[in-house]
């Protein structure tokens, strides 16, 4: 990020990008997935991301997250490496978009963006 290899968005962005319609992978395994993810995300686990890039589009932004920003890392720059350029890393990932939404969600009863918090 600091050389501009890549770019981010923060966390408290996510909200907006999930209401707008987004184009948002989310490169943790399955399982993570299952307990809990953004609503509308795609998921690509890392492992599957080769085999799987003709889902991505070209024509958008896209943006990926993981839990910790690790695997998201990783994948931008695999796609880098393959040609695609409008994309965007979530800060703080699902762990911190978790945290950044559960306490303004349960205090004015908004709707969710996740399907579950996860703090772990």
């Amino acid at each position: 990020m600091l050389h501009g290899v890549f770019k981010q968005v923060h966390v408290s962005q996510v909200r907006e990008l999930v209401e707008s319609g987004a184009y948002i992978i989310d490169v943790r395994g399955r399982d993570e997935f299952e307990a809990g993810h953004l609503t509308g995300a795609v998921n690509i686990p890392l492992g599957e991301l080769r085999e799987r890039t003709s889902e991505i589009p070209t024509h958008r932004p896209v943006y990926l997250h993981c839990r910790t920003s690790q695997r998201s890392y990783n994948a931008i720059m695999a796609l880098k490496g393959r040609g695609f350029e409008n994309l965007y890393n979530i800060s703080g990932s699902f762990l911190g978009i978790s945290w950044y939404e559960y306490f303004t969600d349960v205090t004015t009863g908004r709707n969710k963006i996740v399907t579950e918090y996860n703090f772990m």
